[in-house]
């Protein structure tokens, strides 16, 4: 196996190498946000065995010395996967003086380098003399990292889709954030008059046992809808965290009532002494390079923005998106009961008969004893690895000279009997 060699590995199948020739990525626009589905060439190049017969180098194309070190990666397996080794190298070399911490990049610059003069028998051969297990297994995450980069950027979600769990998001959100936790990237979605659209999306690294989060320690990611609480300055944080940070209201009421346990789950940076992470190689927080985190945290109001984090994200076309008329109906009685003060007929709601704490069932008469004015800013989001949950927020609008606004949100479940509120609270 020669200089092939490294494209089959590193790019994993031909279906992909021609894929990235056939697809460019415009380098001034998000990463292939509104591009369509990229097809394969019908007959990919058949490249040499070895670099040392290759003309001199042809010059380095724009997008490959431009742009994210995202997007130059992926120019260096576009020039590998057409056979134009030389420009390549020279673009993995740019690459790595830009970025010296970018431990995927100073790779394929090795291999590169090894190319030139022998077959390469495999990705990361170029590092792989004399390397330890624990060398060994680095190179197994890197392989993981660039397969997952590359394939995020080949199989693009189709042109306008949105995922299928924002089911509703009234104007007052402006961003949301999906994180598909299988395919390591997290999409961030601007909602404007015209409806969502796909801003930007970037790799990013989980737990480092996987997902599916519920007790302190487990080094786990959680699933569902969360929110962010704040916008952390760096300076406040241990170096690790990078250039800042995110906290998700994890563990939310719904977690509290499944007996779910931990905190402190982040969207953070990284440590200055990497560009990026493995895929799995957090405690359970969600991790990016540092210059995607400070670009995503400079774009968000300072909480409230929703992050649904779930395994595969279901793209939809945006007027495919909706609540399930059963919900809409039961939710909208909810409302008219709780415009009413009824007690009786809002009880009927709750899966649970009620609150058993004698303050807390204060605190609950009192509160539906007075009724709000009327309700605004619905939004409604689900995630799909817990079926038959969705996540309602909205605001109360106060009543009288004294009323003030209050933002509410529950957590609705489908039961046998319908649709029940499992879990509430005020955000605020």
């Amino acid at each position: 196996m020669g200089a092939a060699g490294l494209v089959a590995t590193a790019l994993l199948s031909s279906n992909v190498a021609s894929s990235l020739i056939a697809a460019p990525v415009e380098p001034d626009s998000p990463v292939g946000a509104s591009a369509p589905m990229p097809q394969p060439a019908r007959k990919p190049p058949t490249p040499p065995v070895t670099l040392v017969d290759q003309p001199l180098p042809a010059a380095v194309p724009p997008d490959a010395l431009r742009g994210s070190p995202e997007r130059r990666l992926i120019a260096v397996y576009r020039l590998l996967a057409s056979g134009r080794y030389e420009p390549a190298l020279q673009a993995a070399e740019a690459l790595v003086r830009a970025y010296p911490t970018f431990r995927l990049a100073q790779l394929v610059q090795a291999d590169l380098m090894v190319a030139r003069f022998e077959p390469l028998q495999e990705f990361g051969a170029g590092a792989r003399q004399g390397a330890d297990s624990g060398e060994r297994g680095e190179l197994m995450t890197l392989r993981d990292e660039a397969r997952l980069r590359l394939k995020a950027l080949v199989q693009r979600p189709p042109a306008g889709a949105v995922p299928a769990e924002f089911v509703s998001l009234p104007p007052s959100v402006p961003f949301a954030i999906a994180v598909d936790t299988d395919a390591a990237r997290l999409y961030l979605f601007e909602n404007g008059p015209a409806g969502l659209r796909l801003v930007d999306d970037v790799y990013v690294s989980v737990g480092k046992q996987g997902v599916d989060k519920s007790v302190e320690g487990d080094q786990r990611t959680p699933l569902g809808v969360y929110f962010t609480t704040d916008r952390l300055d760096p300076r406040s944080l241990q170096e690790r965290f990078g250039s800042g940070a995110l906290p998700l209201n994890y563990p939310n009421a719904y977690d509290k009532l499944r007996g779910r346990t931990g905190s402190g789950i982040l969207l953070h940076g990284v440590t200055a002494s990497t560009y990026s992470r493995p895929p799995l190689d957090s405690d359970g927080c969600v991790a990016m390079a540092n210059e995607d985190l400070s670009r995503l945290a400079s774009r968000l109001p300072q909480r409230d923005t929703p992050v649904v984090i779930t395994r595969q994200i279901r793209w939809v076309e945006p007027d495919k998106r909706a609540a399930p008329e059963r919900f809409q109906q039961t939710f909208a009685q909810w409302q008219q009961a709780r415009l009413r003060a009824d007690l009786s007929q809002i009880r009927e709601l709750y899966e649970q008969s009620g609150p058993q704490d004698g303050s807390a069932e204060q605190r609950f008469r009192s509160r539906v004893a007075t009724p709000p004015e009327a309700f605004g800013d619905v939004s409604v989001l689900t995630w799909h690895d817990d079926e038959g949950k969705l996540v309602v927020t909205f605001k109360e609008v106060g009543s009288g000279p004294k009323g003030r606004d209050r933002l509410m949100r529950q957590y609705w479940r489908e039961t046998r009997s319908g649709w029940r509120i499992v879990a509430e609270g005020p955000v605020r």
